[in-house]
C-alpha cells in the first residue's frame, strides 16, 4: 500500500511538474530583437541619460513625443509616454532589474500594448571599450493568437528598427548634446510643420566657416548663389543675438528675407536663425540651423537644418523639394567662397556649379 502511495505522490508531482513546464514555455518571449552601438563618451555620461535620467527618454528620442509624468529611481522609476509609434497606444513603463555597479537594467512596458502583446521587456547593458561605451539593448516580446503568429517576422523586424533608431539618436545627444534629425523631425511633424537636414563638407577650417556664417552675417549675399544684396536691418550692427539682416532675392528689391538671429554659440559653432518676413513667398514659419564641427585633416562639416510652414499648407510638401536643391547649392557656394574667396554670383554660380553634383 505504502509502495501504490508512494508512487502516486510521484505521478502527481511528475505531471504538476510538466504542467508547469507547459506554463512556463508558454510564456517565453517567442520575438526577440538585439542592436549594439559604439557611444563616444564615458560609460557614466550614457549611463546617466539612458538609465538614472529614466524619464528624460523624451528629450532624445523621436518615438517618444514627450513624457507625460516620471517618478521615482532605479527599481522604483516609472515613466507615462506619450508614443508617435503606429500601433501603440501611449505607454507606461517601469524598471524592473536595476544593477548599476554593473551597468545594466530591464524594464518593461505594462501598458499600452497592442492586445496581440503578452509582455515586452527591454534589456540595456553598457560596457566600457576604451574610453568609449559600448551598448547593447535587447527586447524580448511574447505575442500570442492567430495576429500575433502571422505578425512575428514582422515585428522583430519592426523591434530591431526601433532599436537601430534609438540608440543612434541617444549616441548623437550623447555624443553632441543637440537632437538627433529624427527627433527634430518628429517635434516638427507635431506642430505641423516640415524639416530636412543637409551636410557639406568643406576643405578649411572650422574659424573659417564660422566667419563667413556669423563675422559676414550681413554681408550673406557675398556667398549665396541667388540673393544679389544684403544688409544689416532694422538699427542691427554686429551679429549677436537678436539682430537682423535683410537678404534681398532680386534687383528690384521686390523678393527679400528678414532674417534674426535667435541663437549664437560660439563654442560650439552653431547658429540659428528665424526668418521674421519672407517678402514674396508663400512661408508661415522659417528656421534655419548651423552648425559646424571639425573634420578630418582640418576640414569642416557645415550641417543645416532647415524647419519650415507653408501658407497654404497643401504647398508644404510640394515645396520640399525644390526647398533642398535651393539650399544645397547654399552651401556649395559656401564651400567655394570659404575656400577661394571669390564672390558669388547668380552668373559666376552657372559655371562654379558645375564643380558640384546635386
Amino acid at each position: 500500500m505504502k509502495t501504490i502511495f508512494s508512487l502516486g505522490i510521484s505521478l502527481a508531482l511528475l505531471a504538476t511538474t510538466k504542467v508547469q513546464a507547459q506554463s512556463e514555455k508558454g510564456k517565453l518571449a517567442n520575438v526577440q530583437a538585439t542592436y549594439q552601438i559604439l557611444i563616444d563618451a564615458p560609460i557614466e555620461s550614457v549611463w546617466k541619460e539612458l538609465a538614472v535620467n529614466f524619464g528624460g527618454i523624451g528629450q532624445w528620442a523621436s518615438g517618444v513625443n514627450h513624457v507625460v509624468e516620471s517618478s521615482g529611481e532605479g527599481l522604483s522609476a516609472k515613466r507615462f509616454c506619450e508614443i508617435n509609434a503606429a500601433g501603440f497606444n501611449d505607454t507606461r513603463e517601469r524598471i524592473i532589474r536595476y544593477e548599476p555597479q554593473d551597468y545594466y537594467f530591464e524594464y518593461e512596458l505594462y501598458e499600452g500594448l497592442p492586445g496581440f502583446v503578452d509582455y515586452a521587456i527591454n534589456k540595456e547593458k553598457l560596457e566600457e571599450k576604451d574610453g568609449k561605451t559600448l551598448w547593447t539593448s535587447k527586447n524580448v516580446m511574447r505575442v500570442g493568437g492567430i495576429f500575433g503568429a502571422t505578425l512575428k517576422k514582422f515585428m522583430t523586424k519592426k523591434v530591431e528598427d526601433v532599436l537601430a533608431a534609438k540608440a543612434h539618436e541617444l549616441k548623437h545627444f550623447v555624443e553632441t548634446g543637440r537632437q538627433h534629425p529624427n527627433k527634430l523631425a518628429a517635434i516638427a511633424k507635431k506642430e505641423k510643420k516640415a524639416l530636412f537636414v543637409l551636410d557639406q563638407r568643406i576643405d578649411a577650417p572650422v574659424q573659417n566657416v564660422w566667419k563667413v556664417l556669423v563675422e559676414d552675417f550681413s554681408r550673406v549675399a557675398d556667398s549665396h548663389p541667388v540673393s544679389p544684396k544684403s544688409a544689416y536691418f532694422d538699427g542691427s550692427s554686429s551679429p549677436i543675438p537678436g539682430a537682423r539682416r535683410i537678404m534681398f532675392m532680386k534687383e528690384n528689391e521686390k523678393k527679400y528675407f528678414i532674417d534674426e538671429i535667435q541663437e549664437l554659440e560660439q563654442e560650439n559653432h552653431r547658429l540659428l536663425i528665424n526668418v521674421v518676413e519672407a517678402k514674396g513667398y508663400p512661408m508661415k514659419f522659417t528656421q534655419v540651423e548651423f552648425v559646424a564641427s571639425h573634420s578630418r585633416k582640418g576640414a569642416t562639416n557645415l550641417s543645416l537644418v532647415f524647419t519650415y510652414q507653408t501658407n497654404p499648407r497643401f504647398l508644404q510638401g510640394l515645396a520640399k523639394k525644390s526647398l533642398q536643391k535651393q539650399l544645397k547649392q547654399y552651401l556649395q557656394a559656401i564651400d567655394h567662397h570659404v575656400r577661394t574667396g571669390e564672390l558669388i554670383t547668380s552668373s559666376n554660380w552657372k559655371e562654379i556649379s558645375k564643380n558640384y553634383n546635386l
